[in-house]
């Protein structure tokens, strides 16, 4: 767990950098042991930066459309500097050429519209930071796993992903099933069909999720006889892995950050949403699934590998399994 993130605003707009850092700060926290946030109205400005010895940055949240270059050219300068850094796009002119570019050349965390939801900001924030940690493991794992394997893992992808969508409303769940069914997500490693199965009853979802296997739930917020993060928390359960998906036009903040840091709500996307964010939240879920068990197996093989040999140097086995860590 990192203490303190740090974190870069880049926007030319400076109304923009003030209500972002303002709302960043206000109350219900992101970060248990703070933030620090550095902001900056040129992308050239903010390169020089991030070339400085103590210019590293955590994550960095960047408008698209701006005067000396847009938030994907700058994002793919900034990649090659600082690329563990969780990067955001925020914009108000959202074409799919951009999309596809943001995706496929700047390789974005997340893409935020403007004007933004303050619940929808801050969930996004605290996803990312949760994935930038969860990539910091990966690569401590990989490490280890090199070290005293003498080779690097190799994970076997799955070439299909099961949903479970659930919504009240036949209407919504037709266009999600339409959406989704035709949609290959690109995950962290290719291109991936969806199987998509919906569902309009909270307790024929729950009684699917106690015999079949899902690696994606998406649960509307607001149905009649149980709230979409009651029924999450129910799901994880059952299910421990499958990414949690929360959709919603009508929670506030607080509770949809304490979904997430309590509750174990994996991403979250409004009502009535857009095809991108969507699209953009099974992508990114898809990547944090697959790299959480890519972090399992590392762990579990080098624990194995622990057992059965003593570190030449003299490290007993109990202080070697306390660096690999605890499941991730």
């Amino acid at each position: 767990m990192i203490d303190t993130y740090r974190i870069l605003l880049l926007d030319d707009d400076d109304f923009i950098l003030s209500a972002l850092t303002r709302e960043l700060f206000s109350s219900p926290s992101v970060s248990l042991g703070g933030l620090e946030i550095e902001t900056f109205t040129s992308p050239l400005a903010a390169l020089t930066r991030a070339r400085e010895k103590d210019g590293y940055f955590d994550v960095v949240i960047a408008d698209n459309r701006m005067p000396e270059m847009s938030g994907i050219d700058f994002f793919n300068t900034f990649r090659e500097i600082q690329p563990d850094a969780v990067r955001i796009i925020l914009s108000g002119h959202t074409v799919r050429a951009d999309m596809m570019r943001a995706i496929n050349e700047a390789h974005i965390d997340c893409f935020m519209s403007k004007p933004w939801h303050t619940y929808g900001l801050k969930c996004a924030l605290v996803q990312a930071l949760r994935r930038y940690e969860l990539r910091c493991d990966n690569q401590r794992l990989a490490k280890l796993y090199l070290e005293h394997f003498g080779m690097q893992h190799r994970m076997q992808h799955k070439d299909q992903f099961r949903l479970m969508v659930l919504d009240d409303d036949p209407h919504t769940l037709s266009s999600l099933n339409r959406e989704l069914g035709e949609t290959c997500s690109l995950g962290c490693v290719g291109v991936y069909p969806l199987e998509v199965h919906t569902f309009e009853s909270a307790n024929a979802a729950l009684a699917a999720a106690q015999s079949q296997k899902f690696d994606i739930v998406i649960s509307d917020y607001a149905m009649p006889t149980i709230n979409g993060i009651d029924l999450l928390r129910q799901i994880k359960a059952m299910q421990p892995d499958a990414v949690r998906i929360l959709l919603s036009g009508v929670a506030d903040v607080d509770v949809l950050i304490n979904a997430i840091n309590f509750l174990g709500i994996n991403y979250f996307v409004t009502k009535p949403w857009r095809d991108y964010e969507l699209r953009a939240a099974i992508d990114t879920a898809l990547s944090h699934y697959e790299l959480k068990l890519e972090n399992r197996c590392l762990s579990d093989r080098l624990r194995l590998k622990i057992k059965r040999i003593t570190n030449p140097s003299g490290v007993n086995a109990d202080r070697f399994t306390q660096t690999v860590g605890d499941d991730v």
